[in-house]
This record gives structure tokens, C-alpha cells and sequence, in this order.
């Protein structure tokens, strides 16, 4: 059973790689951004944010927009993923002209 879809010179293969490790990378990143707190009650974070941090509390540190822009990007990967995956085996229809 041939799991690609036909296309020429195998740009369906390439195309469902792409897109199956775009999920994977888009998982580890999320994941990445879940763990990131956990490092918040070593001694170095202890330091810079007066020692009041603790796991999943900075203390009197902030957090910048990075990490929010990161987490907002793998949740938007992972959607338009999911969509573009929902939409690849369907058919266009053939138009007359």
C-alpha cells in the first residue's frame, strides 16, 4: 500500500513529510513552553527575582513577550496543521474549462 498521494516527481511524499515533522516541531515547542517554569525554583532565578521564585511563580521577575509569542505560534502551527491536514486528501473539483 503506497501511503503517498500521486504526484509528480514525488512532491506528495516531500509535501507529507514536511508536514508530519511540522506537527513534531510544533509539539516539542509546546512542550518547551509547559517545562520552561519548572526551572524557576533553581538557585540563579532564587538570585535575580529577590528569592521569593518557586516552581510556576516568578516572584518579582517578569515574564517578556517571547515566551508568549512563542506559545501563541505552536498553538497557531498546530491548528493550521490540523486544517491543512483535514483538507489534503480532498479532491478539487474539475471545472469544464
Amino acid at each position: 500500500m503506497d501511503i503517498c498521494p500521486p504526484a509528480p516527481s514525488g512532491l506528495g511524499c516531500l509535501l507529507q513529510f514536511l508536514f508530519s515533522m511540522w506537527k513534531v516541531e510544533t509539539l516539542l515547542i509546546g512542550s518547551g513552553c509547559a517545562l520552561y517554569p519548572l526551572g524557576w525554583d533553581s538557585e540563579e532565578v532564587r538570585q535575580t527575582c529577590s528569592n521569593r521564585s518557586n516552581q510556576f511563580e516568578l516572584g518579582s521577575c517578569e515574564i517578556g513577550w517571547a515566551f508568549y509569542c512563542t506559545g501563541a505560534g505552536a498553538a497557531a502551527a498546530m491548528m493550521l496543521c490540523t486544517w491543512m491536514a483535514c483538507f489534503a486528501g480532498k479532491r478539487q473539483k474539475q471545472y469544464p474549462y
